[in-house]
């Protein structure tokens, strides 16, 4: 505990092995140097957000979580077995079927430790577990993890200020205050050392109020009781005889059996389900959200639907008027933005809260980022396909566009491979930026891709070297050629009813722009070469984001070399 920036949260970090660059020194468990590997099986970190997976009850929450972390040796019935018990001891059977946005506070911390508990973790570290939480709710919630150290684990956790009536039921306490241990040991060896420093605690005072107030408003005494406490090297722990409740620990010793054996044999100790049955439960689990996730279907469903009679209305029967050609490469230049926008935009709004939900469960060892990023990529894809092909039938119909087949299936092709390449661009922004950030920067980033995308068109072949090198950089240029050539190319002489009609021959008009001889199947190659950049870089931008210990890693390595330099 101790006062806001005492550096809670850092230690925190270096204890759950959260943050491991830049800092000196050792960190040892049991008198052992601590193995990564092994200790990341064994301990959980429950962060300050209690964010939860969305449109799951408590129940198929708990399921999923175990299916995650027990691995495959352990059968459906003991899972079972184990999630009722694990809900059992946290108090949430009356909200067992109620989905996780209709918890309350209380409940939503419960049931974020309880999804930890699945696999009965020797060490749960919490960051600041009673934030938001009225007296009562903070009292049920420390009552909470004492019972859980009674079965025999250790929590760790970091408390800004407790109420009085519970801070004499902590074990140990260790006090922070500008980077310094003021104190470490029992709550009640806190008064008699506050005494021996010449900070007598008044009667007035709670110890845990005091000691925060004093370090706070006499920064001389941190020195004062920092060396009182020589840094935490002397601990005051109160000499007593710890005997722990064995009560309700037979429910895990399965678990417990498949753990060691895992580490006996030599197995993979980072996660417990192989990437084929990572990818297979995270389907299922993203498919059931979508499904239930009525609000987000319609409003897609309507969005592509009235989109597809706008266009196609604005546009409607010119698809073979001589006289309406650059009407026609409006109506290209339309359907782009459409796909640009909609599937940009989307990502860089809604991604961020992915990337605050996934944190947890990633860094906890729940499955991988490859495995989560795939399923993500695959669950995408059925929406995107069916009412993206929706907009793309309603307007090439509407348009009076040519009815054969190939060229619709290549149209549609083409169509398609620009929302998935701007997803894609989408998620690169979104794992980067937050929210705020993000709706700043994903139109900013695609008004100079559709101004080069639209550059040119008119001079013919007499672009500069310079641009067409510039203009190689927008695949949005990809998706308008694409589309032009798809719809112009191999025609017949278009319709006419003026005297005379200087795009009859559709060629022409391919030459004017600057697109004669290029062929639309080159275009979707190149569109879906840049699809797969984006998804590659949003992969990496993704796994900078989820993963304090990169950024934190490349910030030490720039701040090192700055230094060497200077």
């Amino acid at each position: 505990m101790g006062p806001s920036g005492a550096g809670k949260s850092t230690l925190l970090n270096i204890l759950a092995g959260y943050v491991t660059a830049g800092v000196k020194g050792m960190i040892k468990i049991n008198n052992r140097p601590r193995d990564m590997k092994i200790f990341n099986k064994l301990s959980s970190y429950i962060m300050q957000e209690d964010i939860i997976q969305p449109r799951l009850s408590v129940r198929e929450a708990m399921m999923f979580a175990a299916r995650l972390k027990l691995g495959s040796e352990i059968g459906d019935t003991e899972r079972q077995y184990v999630v009722d018990e694990v809900i059992k001891l946290l108090g949430l059977e009356k909200c067992y079927d109620t989905k996780s946005e209709y918890l309350s506070g209380g409940q939503r911390k419960r049931l974020v430790v309880a999804l930890e508990l699945v696999n009965n973790p020797p060490v749960i570290f919490l960051d600041e577990p009673t934030t938001g939480l009225d007296n009562v709710a903070i009292k049920q919630c420390m009552e909470l993890l004492q019972k859980i150290t009674r079965l025999g684990r250790t929590v760790i956790c970091t408390v800004h200020q407790p109420p009085a009536s519970l801070f004499q039921n902590f074990d140990q306490v260790y006090v922070i205050a500008n980077g310094y241990c003021v104190y470490n040991g029992s709550p009640t060896q806190l008064v008699p050392l506050l005494a021996n420093a010449g900070c007598p605690c008044p009667s007035t005072y709670t110890p845990a109020d005091y000691i925060i107030e004093i370090v706070q408003s006499t920064p001389d005494t941190v020195s004062v009781l920092s060396n009182q406490i020589q840094n935490g090297k002397i601990n005051m722990q109160e000499k007593k005889e710890n005997k722990f409740s064995t009560a309700g620990m037979e429910i895990f010793e399965v678990y417990q059996d498949t753990a060691r054996t895992a580490i006996t044999n030599g197995r993979d100790l980072m996660f417990p389900l192989p990437f084929s049955g990572q990818l297979h439960i995270l389907l299922v689990r993203m498919f059931l959200q979508m499904r239930r996730n009525h609000s987000a279907l319609y409003i897609q469903f309507f969005h592509h639907f009235l989109s597809g009679l706008l266009v196609g209305g604005i546009y409607f029967g010119l698809g073979n008027d001589a006289s309406q050609v650059i009407a026609m490469f409006k109506y290209v230049l339309s359907i782009n933005v459409f796909f640009m926008y909609t599937y940009v935009m989307v990502p860089v709004l809604l991604f961020p809260l992915e990337v605050k939900l996934m944190k947890r469960e990633y860094f906890n060892r729940w499955y991988s980022l490859k495995a989560y990023y795939i399923a993500l990529t695959i669950a995408t894809l059925p929406l995107l396909i069916v009412f993206g092909f929706m907009f793309l039938s309603i307007v090439y119909l509407l348009s009076n566009q040519p009815i054969e087949l190939n060229r619709f299936l290549w149209f549609g092709a083409i169509g398609l491979a620009v929302g998935l390449c701007s997803q894609g661009l989408g998620y690169v922004i979104g794992s980067l930026f937050s929210i705020t950030n993000g709706s700043v920067v994903g139109p900013s980033t695609l008004a100079p891709l559709l101004a080069l995308a639209c550059y040119g068109m008119g001079y013919r072949s007499a672009i500069e070297p310079f641009m067409k090198v510039l203009m190689g950089f927008s695949y949005l240029r990809y998706g308008v050629v694409g589309l032009t050539s798809n719809l112009f190319t191999d025609r017949h002489s278009m319709d006419c009813d003026e005297i005379y009609c200087h795009y009859r021959n559709p060629e022409l008009m391919l030459k004017d722009m600057g697109m004669e001889g290029e062929d639309y199947k080159y275009q979707l190659l190149y569109i879906l070469a840049f699809m797969v950049f984006f998804r590659i870089t949003a992969y990496l931008t993704l796994k900078y984001r989820m993963t304090a210990e990169l950024s934190n890693k490349i910030v030490y390595y720039a701040t090192k070399i700055v230094k060497q330099n200077q």
